[in-house]
């Protein structure tokens, strides 16, 4: 049903590709998807030039072990969302 853990991968790069627009769209599913404060996910999507400089740095592993950190049942439908958006 589920992804395996060993095909949960995602470059991080993805995300300096995107314009703001689909930088905004992607982080507010994820967001959703992890049950985020509303509020909290607006504020922060009210500063994309910070959030893409604090992602900049991430390696592939350390997004893996952020996204792991929300749960099995939720990381795999952040994972889903990410596969689906890098596949555009």
């Amino acid at each position: 049903m589920g992804m395996q853990k060993d095909q949960m991968q995602f470059d991080p790069a993805l995300l300096q590709r995107l314009n703001d627009r689909q930088l905004a769209d992607l982080v507010s599913r994820i967001a959703s998807a992890a049950g985020a404060d509303r509020g909290k996910t607006e504020a922060l999507l009210g500063n994309l030039d910070a959030l893409r400089n604090s992602l900049k740095g991430l390696t592939p592993e350390q997004a893996k072990q952020l996204l792991d950190r929300a749960g099995e049942e939720k990381s795999s439908e952040i994972y889903e969302i990410l596969r689906k958006n890098g596949n555009r």
